[in-house]
């Protein structure tokens, strides 16, 4: 089963959102059998939707995981176990 994960992080990127940016790429190459990744930049609806009013967020399966900082990538990779990948 593909894991669905959104990002969100501003636009343009302050310097969180870059590193968490970077941090997604390796995740990708890691994980790119296991995970579809969807990055969302700036102001958008889908932001709304989660009730979310901050950046950067992490969402693993419809759950927020990580808001409002750029995770570790332990505590990516932990987020992504919990989430079921």
């Amino acid at each position: 089963m593909i894991v669905r994960v959104e990002v969100f992080t501003d636009e343009p990127s302050y310097s969180g959102g870059r590193l968490l940016l970077k941090l997604i790429e390796r995740i990708k190459e890691e994980y790119k059998d296991k995970i579809e990744i969807e990055i969302y930049r700036g102001a958008n609806l889908k932001l709304k939707e989660y009730g979310i009013a901050a950046s950067s967020a992490l969402i693993i399966d419809k759950d927020i995981r990580i808001i409002g900082v750029c995770p570790s990538e332990e505590t990516f990779k932990e987020a992504l176990r919990e989430g079921g990948v």
